[in-house]
């Protein structure tokens, strides 16, 4: 497909960050491709966020978190799991990735720690969604069969 063709990463997303990060990682491995979780690179090239918030104040923290998101977004062949809050934040940079939403029944999802409802979150992640998929329980190989057969028709 002709609008897919600069891609060069999958954006896994869901209301379930746990589920996101683990259907990441089996899709990598079925892809033969890398695997990284946006809070976990951030924890990793910040090394404590915590402190330097307290040290250096709120915006450099962001300031610090918007380099690390931006350069994960350069990475290639990289299967790419991140939170609602990083990806509602941060999601122009991943412009040259398919962003594909696993939709999860409200009760399979976990509260936003800022109160944003539920349908406002699946609102704003439908509309960025390359690809959304639904489903009814959190099933990481039933999900990764799915992406991949949806990917074989897109691609």
């Amino acid at each position: 497909m002709e609008g897919f063709k600069n891609i060069i990463n999958f954006v896994i997303i869901s209301l379930d960050d746990k589920f996101s990060k683990n259907v990441a990682t089996i899709l990598a491995d079925n892809l033969d491709m890398y695997v990284v979780n946006t809070k976990d690179m951030i924890a990793y090239e910040l090394i404590n966020p915590k402190e330097i918030k307290r040290k250096c104040g709120y915006e450099y923290l962001k300031s610090r978190e918007r380099g690390v998101v931006k350069n994960m977004s350069n990475f290639e062949n990289t299967v790419i799991s991140t939170s609602f809050d990083i990806f509602k934040e941060y999601y122009e940079f991943f412009d040259k990735s398919i962003i594909i939403y696993l939709k999860l029944p409200v009760e399979k999802t976990r509260t936003s720690p800022n109160k944003i409802s539920y349908e406002s979150r699946d609102e704003f992640l439908s509309s960025k969604a390359d690809i959304k998929l639904y489903f009814e329980r959190k099933s990481k190989i039933n999900a990764c069969k799915q992406i991949i057969e949806k990917l074989g028709e897109l691609l």
